[in-house]
């Protein structure tokens, strides 16, 4: 999008929302358990997406707030979580990189670029603050559930990374990768599923559609994931990656209890002096975090499950 648009159309939009707060009577609209979500909260975790995916300014209006009613639910559920693991003077300090993660995310620099960015959308940098809060905290308790059901094959990985050096004569192709992550609910088929997703991305785009479908954290992001080395992959996902052109999509691939749809925006490969233990490291790693989203995602639907949830 043209900036000098985008920024047209962002002050259009925050008139519209000041508009709507001053002739809007305050209201309670959703509760989870005992937790109240007002129309401004909703405003406010909607201008919050736009900011993370401003392709969302393009979506009517009903479905722009679907989709912070969404993501603010799932919110107040890990709150709800958090707050039977920590206590009330349990302290969390956001660090510096965190702040720059997201700031690299959106495409900024640095923390101050990231508030004067935020206050575009009438959001204040502590409101953005608590957002990494609660997803910190919800990670440390999924950390401590599940660290002792990290199952990693270190020989595995080592024979793969092998494999993958020796067969292209050390040459690292690397795919920068978008994705949407669902399941499927007891009365769907894969196939019905399938359907919507690709209906989404064909009429709004595979941003929309991660922000519509995808149970992964990364569809705040238009289900960006960036750029990832193939010694990285798994070979179910890598050999379906590797029949497709730049701005494809794959066919659902099946991960755990998930299925999986990956598009690439790009590729590249560039010839390099390959460390291996600095290669296995960071496989490693990469294994361990993909197993540790998987458990959040299995342990988040858990707990819905018996969350009451009461439309006002």
């Amino acid at each position: 999008m043209n900036l000098k648009i985008f920024l047209i159309l962002i002050f259009f939009f925050i008139i519209k929302n000041n508009q709507l707060l001053a002739i809007e009577e305050f209201k309670i609209i959703l509760k989870v358990e005992n937790e109240i979500i007002t129309n401004v909260d909703l405003i406010n975790e909607k201008n919050y997406l736009i900011a993370l995916n401003n392709e969302i300014l393009n979506l009517p209006e009903k479905k722009s707030l679907l989709l912070a009613k969404n993501s603010i639910v799932k919110e107040k559920i890990k709150k709800n979580e958090i707050n039977k693991h920590f206590n009330e003077e349990y302290k969390h300090e956001i660090s510096e990189k965190r702040l720059k993660d997201l700031s690299n995310k959106i495409g900024l620099n640095n923390a101050e670029e990231l508030k004067e960015y935020f206050l575009k959308f009438n959001l204040n940098l502590n409101f953005v603050k608590e957002k990494i809060k609660t997803d910190d905290m919800w990670n440390i308790i999924i950390y401590n559930k599940y660290k002792n059901q990290i199952n990693i094959d270190v020989n595995e990985l080592k024979n793969r990374l092998k494999i993958e050096i020796k067969n292209n004569n050390n040459i690292v192709t690397k795919y920068n990768i978008s994705e949407i992550q669902f399941n499927l609910n007891v009365e769907e088929s894969l196939e019905q599923k399938y359907n919507q997703i690709i209906n989404s991305i064909n009429s709004d785009g595979f941003k929309i559609a991660s922000n519509l479908y995808s149970v992964s954290e990364t569809s705040n992001f238009g289900g960006k994931i960036g750029w990832v080395n193939t010694t990285s992959m798994s070979e179910s996902i890598l050999d379906e990656l590797e029949k497709l052109n730049i701005g494809e999509i794959t066919k659902p691939i099946k991960i755990r209890n998930f299925f999986l749809i990956l598009k690439i925006e790009d590729k590249k490969e560039s010839k390099i002096k390959i460390d291996f233990e600095k290669e296995l490291e960071k496989l490693i790693n990469f294994e361990t975090n993909r197993q540790f989203n998987q458990f959040s995602l299995i342990y988040l639907n858990k707990i819905k499950q018996n969350t009451f949830i009461s439309e006002q």
